[in-house]
Parts: structure tokens; sequence; C-alpha cells
């Protein structure tokens, strides 16, 4: 799906949007009281699962930001880092620091208690509890530069960097199961939650790289759908033992089975009407993510007014329709025309993260000691 208004990338696929769609459909679904995921499972003792729609994020976000970082190193020989970083900036802070601006100015939080979310740490020191995921995210930008940075410096080739990410991931599943035997938190921390997004970028290291393979891999379909399944029995049969790093971990593994499973399947296909609507809804779904939890308490405050039936039909759809609304109307306010803003001041060095595969753009793979990470 090509978009030409401004703001929105030109280069937009909607099978992109559709996986951001089913992930922030799940993250809402977590938050709300009366979730209709949640509401299926809980009958079964099935701890709730929407969570897992952060995980799906992760994942999407290693794939496209280690897209763009892997498509420009093969396509220009170089990683202008700070040009990154700022497009980065200009992507995820306007929205963000809005969202921060307004709970101050409603009381509903102190500066003490946001000075977490101010400085990015809020998954570390505490803060607006669901912001903890895009700490996360920005840790992971400045650990995947400076991985890159290393390669670079060491003349890594490509397959060498697959390898070491894959030993990355490894530790990180590691020290999740050493935390979790110390009952230390394994749920927020960077280090704990980046594996997700270091598979991601991986991924991103295929599909620029190794197209033939990533499509390989993607043709095997039953792996996927056996680790989704995997996933799903594990939480099932584990219910009352539930381990939170072997989750987290098998959590991940999902977001790469969707992944897998669900971008370009689909290509040059005439898609549904309900594909397209949870397509939109990803278009918005970093302005849903913040402030779709604001919109549950106001919501609430009108079922309690209501009659009994009309209260039960308004607190399954409203709260998620109005959070829905509120991240449409915010995005359109402040971050599409950040955006904007941005492509006129710093216009992108390649195409789009992923589209075509920087191995069909460049005619060979540049040698490590032609590329240059810039600062």
């Amino acid at each position: 799906m090509s978009t030409a208004t401004a703001g929105r990338s030109s280069q937009r696929e909607i099978e992109l949007d559709f996986i951001r769609g089913i992930a922030i459909l799940l993250v809402i679904d977590f938050h709300a009281h009366y979730g209709i995921v949640n509401s299926i499972v809980r009958p079964f003792g099935v701890q709730p699962l929407g969570w897992m729609g952060v995980d799906i994020f992760f994942v999407l976000s290693g794939f496209l930001v280690g897209g763009l970082l892997i498509k420009e190193w093969k396509v220009r020989g170089r990683i202008n880092s700070s040009s990154f970083l700022i497009r980065r900036g200009f992507k995820i802070w306007p929205q963000y620091y809005a969202y921060l601006l307004v709970m101050l100015a409603v009381g509903h939080r102190t500066i003490h208690e946001l000075w977490g979310n101010l400085l990015n740490i809020q998954n570390y020191v505490g803060g607006v509890a669901h912001t903890w995921s895009l700490a996360v995210e920005e840790h992971a930008y400045i650990i995947i530069l400076l991985i890159l940075a290393a390669a670079a410096r060491w003349k890594l080739r490509m397959r060498t960097l697959f390898a070491i990410l894959g030993f990355l991931i490894l530790c990180v599943v590691a020290l999740g199961r050493y935390l979790q035997s110390l009952y230390l938190d394994v749920f927020n921390p960077t280090h704990t939650r980046i594996g997700g997004i270091l598979a991601g970028v991986m991924l991103a290291i295929l599909y620029h790289y190794k197209p033939e393979w990533f499509r390989w891999l993607q043709r095997h379909w039953w792996i996927w759908c056996g680790a989704i399944a995997w996933m799903l029995g594990y939480v099932y049969f584990e219910r009352k033992d539930w381990n939170p790093a072997w989750t987290i971990d098998l959590a991940d593994l999902c977001g790469v089975a969707m992944l897998m499973l669900l971008y370009r399947h689909r290509e040059g296909r005439r898609h549904s009407w309900l594909y397209r609507a949870i397509a939109w809804i990803g278009l918005y779904s970093y302005g849903i993510y913040l402030w779709h939890v604001s919109a549950e308490a106001p919501a609430m405050w009108v079922a309690q007014r209501l009659p009994g039936a009309l209260r039960v039909i308004w607190v399954a759809i409203a709260p998620a329709a109005l959070g829905i609304g509120l991240g449409v109307v915010t995005t359109e306010a402040i971050e599409f025309p950040m955006l904007r803003v941005r492509e006129r001041l710093f216009p992108r060095r390649v195409d789009s993260a992923v589209g075509t595969p920087a191995e069909a753009e460049a005619p060979a793979e540049p040698d490590a000691q032609n590329v240059d990470v810039q600062a």
C-alpha cells in the first residue's frame, strides 16, 4: 500500500500496518478491564495474553530499525548515526513529551513521579506504567548503533554480525533465567527484553543480504504456526507455575512467527475490509499505545451512569474505541506534522526500511573496511 499523504511514508506497506494493528489491539485488550481475549481465556485460568502485543512490536521494531541501518550500510556504504537518531527523535519524542506534559498539566502525575519518563529510564525507576516498553526501544536504538560501530571498527562481515546478534540473544535469555531464579524483575528491564528487538535485526539482515533464505523460512509456515502453538500450550498447561522468563522468550518467538507468517504473504492480493481496518489502526499504533489508557477512566465514569444492558455494551466497546480515537487525533495533530518537518530537514537516506531488499539495489556487499558508522 502506498500512501501519498504528507507525514506518511511513501513506501508504507499495508502488511506491516496490519501486524502493528494486531499488536496494538492485543495491548488494548490487555489493559481493558473487560478485554475480549482476556474474557475468553480467564475462565480457563490462563494468564491474560494481550501483553504479547508488546513483543510483536519489539520484533517489528528491530526488523524496521535494523532494516533502515542495514540497508543504508549496504546501499550507501556507511551509516549516519546522527541522522538516524534525529529522525527517530522526530518520530517518537513529540507525542511522547506532549503526553507527559498533559499528565503534568491535569495533575495526574507530578514531576517527581515522571522524572524517569523524562529521562527515558522509566523501565528501571518507574513512571507511567505502560510506557516502559518505549524506554526499551530507545535504549535498543543506541545499542544497535554501538554494535554496528563496533562491527565497522573491527571490520566484521555481515555473517559475523548475524552470529554476534544470535549470541547476544542467547546471553539475554540466559540472563533472564538467572534473574528469574533470584526472583528479580525480568519484565521491564532493557537487558532482559531486548532479545526480541535483536531478533528483528537478525531478520532484517536476512531480508537484505540473504532474501532467498528469508523467503525460504517464510515458506515453511508450519515452523511458525508451531511456535505460536508452543507459546499458547505453555501458557495453558503451565498456568499455575508460570515462569516469566520462559514466557517472555516464547512471546518474542511468537513475534518472529507473526512477522514471518504475515509479512508479504498477501502481496498483490485484494484485502478484505477487516484487514484494511486493522491496518488503518496499525497506522496510528504509536499514538494509540501512548494515549489509549487515558480513555479508560472517562469511559468507566460514563458507564456508571448507564442502565444495565447498555452499560455492558458500552464497557465492552467504548474504552477501546475512545482510546483508538484519541490516538488517531493526537497522531494527526502532533506526529504527522512533525514527520513532515523531519522529511524537509532530515530526508531519509534510503527509500524504506524494507521494500526492495538491499541485495537487489547494490551491486556488491561493501567490505567492512569501507563501512563508516558516522557520529
